[in-house]
């Protein structure tokens, strides 16, 4: 169909419509106008007014996620300096490297829900609901003091922010 053909067929719709709103009575038309207004607001809420408001929630919060991320950067920025600072040491593991996991997680403040040595070169750890930020810096300072991970699940824990880790951890 062409513009005009279009121009046409909604003309005529129009008019149609027109004759059958006149055909009302005037109690009708009155019903018929404010069904019109009420159907307008609907529209404009749900075309308008409720896709600001939830963009406006999503906004909000995503500036506070980021807020949060910055002040665990602010908070954590001493443990990450001091971690790579412990790093330019040698990294040659003692003897006894398996007793230093479980003292370096206490030093980063987790708690250690299972722990088994597997022989002389692995360990497997478990650990639940800790901080995550907190165990990844632990298990990197662990890694740049050659420990190296051989198995690592990581699930969320119960709590936002925390998690769930399953690791062995080789010599």
């Amino acid at each position: 169909m062409t513009s005009d053909e279009l121009k046409k067929l909604a003309s005529e719709r129009w008019s149609q419509l027109e004759q059958w709103y006149a055909s009302r009575e005037a109690r009708e038309q009155i019903v018929l106008k404010v069904l019109a207004v009420v159907a307008l607001f609907v529209v404009l809420y749900w075309l308008i007014w409720a896709p600001s408001l939830a963009a406006r929630d999503q906004a909000r919060q995503q500036y506070v996620a980021n807020m949060q991320t910055l002040e665990w950067i602010n908070a954590n920025s001493g443990a990450v300096q001091a971690a790579r600072a412990g790093s330019n040491g040698s990294s040659s593991l003692p003897e006894n490297w398996v007793s230093d996991v479980s003292r370096s997680a206490d030093d980063f403040g987790l708690t250690l829900k299972g722990f088994s040595p597997d022989g002389n070169r692995s360990v497997r750890i478990q650990l639940e609901d800790q901080p995550a930020a907190q165990t990844l810096l632990w298990l990197q300072s662990l890694q740049e003091k050659g420990v190296q991970l051989g198995n690592l699940e990581m699930t969320p824990g119960g709590k936002s922010g925390t998690a769930t880790v399953r690791a062995t951890l080789q010599q």
